[in-house]
């Protein structure tokens, strides 16, 4: 395989109203949709895009599919990239879950909590890294961009550079903003940008 670049684009800012934002449906605004634009501007002029994945959620696909249509590049929409599933959580005030559950945050990093319905650290974990890893097999070209949450760019992260997921936690891609990698396979990856979103 032939070296390539990766970029990881997060969202930008959401209207989540200080709820618990999953896996729903939550709008971009205006401005979030603004600092994506602007980030995007920066990754195409360091290298033209060749090849695109999103999370199936509206705040990365809208984005996605019309810049893969603008640029006519490939674009797969994989559920498995897409944020994690809170459960019965999903969607709850933020200010309640911190009173009922004072340390709900560390306990969910370290697995250490079961929320009803929702998923383990464990299974986000390999479901991000199994659709990760069957996208980039099926894919082709030098530069390669996935746009997605977080979570799934704190997960991918820390698995590219050998890290332990506590250390790439550190290294936080703000709402907007993008990181990118070199990678070459059966050699570690290399971070060659980890970018704050602009505001023009």
């Amino acid at each position: 395989m032939n070296p390539y670049t990766l970029t990881l684009l997060r969202h930008g800012e959401i209207d989540h109203q200080e709820c618990l934002a999953g896996q729903r449906e939550i709008s971009l605004t205006e401005a979030g949709k603004a600092i994506m634009e602007t980030s995007w501007q920066r990754v195409t002029s360091l290298a033209p895009v060749s090849t695109m994945a999103t999370s199936p959620l509206s705040r990365c696909r809208e984005f996605a599919v019309r810049h893969a249509l603008e640029a006519s590049v490939p674009l797969k929409v994989d559920p498995r990239l897409t944020e994690f599933d809170f459960g019965l959580w999903d969607g709850e005030p933020l200010a309640e879950l911190n009173q009922r559950h004072p340390a709900w945050k560390q306990q969910l990093r370290a697995g250490q909590i079961n929320m009803p319905e929702g998923e383990s650290q464990d299974v986000f974990h390999t479901r991000v890294l199994t659709g990760f890893s069957e996208w980039i097999a099926s894919t082709r070209g030098s530069h390669r961009a996935l746009i997605t949450h977080g979570t799934v760019i704190t997960t991918l992260l820390a698995e590219l550079l050998g890290m332990d997921t506590t250390v790439a936690r550190l290294m936080t891609v703000q709402p907007g903003g993008f990181v990118q990698l070199s990678i070459l396979e059966d050699h570690p990856a290399y971070l060659m940008h980890l970018e704050v979103p602009q505001i023009n």
